[in-house]
């Protein structure tokens, strides 16, 4: 029978550790531990988004590039 979770230790800064209890306070979460997973989440989701926006960034600059020139060549 497989664990469905793994536990993890991690150490993080006070700064950050005061930022997670107040987001915790705020928005009502019975454990600190659950906005922690709920922002990991979100973050992974967020880097993935991010991956996907630069690579189609990285596909239209080529075709922006060509559309210029083009648009120049006919200008001149």
């Amino acid at each position: 029978m497989s664990k469905e979770f793994i536990r993890r230790s991690i150490s993080i800064s006070n700064d950050l550790n005061k930022r997670i209890n107040d987001m915790a306070s705020k928005y009502s979460y019975t454990y600190k531990n659950d906005l922690i997973i709920e922002l990991l989440e979100l973050g992974i989701l967020k880097f993935n988004e991010d991956l996907e926006l630069k690579q189609l960034i990285d596909n239209l600059l080529p075709k922006i590039d060509n559309l210029i020139q083009l648009l120049e060549k006919r200008n001149v």
